[in-house]
């Protein structure tokens, strides 16, 4: 049986990235347990709780790295720059009979082993105006290694495979598309009125779950509630996940001053970071989502949506039409009046609930399809190996 190897990080409250890395796990653990054995390696000390109900079927050792300034993390760092590979890691992996390292934390390569990178999308090349001169730079130096050295880049979609090709067209045969689904919760929305009551909610409302990321355009969603208000028409949107940006510090501060001035702390409820069952059965009461971002890889939100039988209005995407929401409805994220316009349209429209245990049987489905996808990249990369050590 082939072993494939995680190394994460979950330092950097990525938020987004815990829950890929989480729905892959779980789809793995569940629907491929006996293809492939996975292990993740975690540095020593680091939570896992995110994981802690994986531990089943997949096996997280603990992995102490060099401390930082000392002279076994600077002999490591200027191997890893000049030589583009990482000898400390790979014996690390290496004695753990590790023979695929997986979603590479960067763009050296662990010799001994095959390894597989893991590009979400291009979005600095779409929006450089959120990033750094700086920030730019480095993610175009690493995304290029990445396709230089490793054997096999994943992309999220089909949208982002083009990206990729355009790019690096000398290295097309590399790239493939994994497109994730989500894990969803179908038991917590039970306690749907605990949770309502908890923060405060009565009646309908809109569910927006992104982090206060700039590019994910909450402005245009907080606007539109502007319009509406001023046409007098009433319509609540409640809002969850992380509210820092790291690239623009005053952007949630910003948010927070637009609701104040035009008293919309009615319509627009902030909730921040809340546990994920809480989120799951808000998504649930939710009339459905909204996604307004300026750019996605592949969005979870919109995922989510598909699985739930919920409808979204989501911003008008070349990767949001891949993904092709069946109550999908598109709009200008640079619009907020034909947003506006929108979301009356489907506020007065009833909450159709559809079968749990339909909904249920197409999620495990799409995991199950997840899974089997992955092990099929996985074995075929370690058949490469094998291929070559002969």
């Amino acid at each position: 049986m082939v072993t494939v190897a995680f190394v994460l990080d979950l330092s950097n409250n990525w938020l987004g990235g815990v829950n890929y890395y989480r729905n892959l796990l779980t789809a793995v653990s569940r629907y491929a347990p006996d293809s492939i054995r996975v292990k993740v390696f975690l540095p020593k000390g680091q939570d896992m709780d995110a994981f802690r109900d994986l531990s089943k079927n997949i096996e997280f050792v603990s992995v102490s790295f060099p401390a930082r300034w000392t002279l076994p993390w600077f002999v490591r760092k200027l191997w890893m720059k000049f030589f583009h590979e990482d000898r400390f890691l790979a014996r690390h992996l290496l004695h753990h009979g590790v023979d695929v390292l997986s979603h590479a934390p960067n763009s050296v390569r662990c010799q001994g082993l095959k390894n597989i990178a893991w590009i979400p999308d291009f979005q600095h090349k779409y929006l450089p105006e959120f990033f750094s001169n700086e920030e730019l730079s480095s993610r175009d130096a690493e995304f290029e290694r990445m396709a230089a050295c490793m054997d096999k880049v994943i992309l999220s979609s089909e949208t982002a495979k083009n990206d990729f090709i355009k790019y690096y067209p000398q290295y097309k045969e590399k790239a493939c598309v994994l497109r994730f689904a989500p894990v969803l919760d179908f038991d917590s929305p039970k306690q749907v009125n605990l949770v309502e009551e908890k923060y405060g909610i009565i009646g309908k409302y809109f569910f927006l779950p992104n982090q206060y990321w700039k590019h994910k355009n909450h402005k245009v969603v907080i606007e539109a509630l502007r319009i509406l208000k001023e046409e007098e028409k009433f319509v609540r949107v409640v809002s969850t996940g992380n509210t820092s940006d790291y690239r623009a510090p005053g952007h949630f501060a910003a948010i927070e001053a637009f609701v104040k001035e035009y008293e919309l702390g009615d319509r627009y409820l902030i909730l921040g970071m809340i546990p994920y069952a809480d989120v799951q059965a808000l998504a649930e009461a939710s009339l459905g989502y909204i996604n307004p971002s300026f750019f996605e890889g592949w969005s979870t939100t919109v995922e989510e949506a598909k699985y739930r039988g919920k409808p979204i209005l989501l911003s008008d995407l070349k990767v949001h039409r891949e993904q092709d929401p069946r109550r999908g409805v598109f709009f200008d994220p640079n619009d907020p009046e034909d947003l506006a316009k929108k979301m009356w349209d489907l506020w007065q429209q009833p909450i159709l609930n559809e079968d749990i245990d339909v909904l249920k049987r197409k999620n495990e489905a799409a995991l199950q399809e997840f899974a089997r996808e992955y092990a099929d990249i996985v074995r075929e990369m370690h058949k490469l190996n094998k291929n070559f050590d002969n």
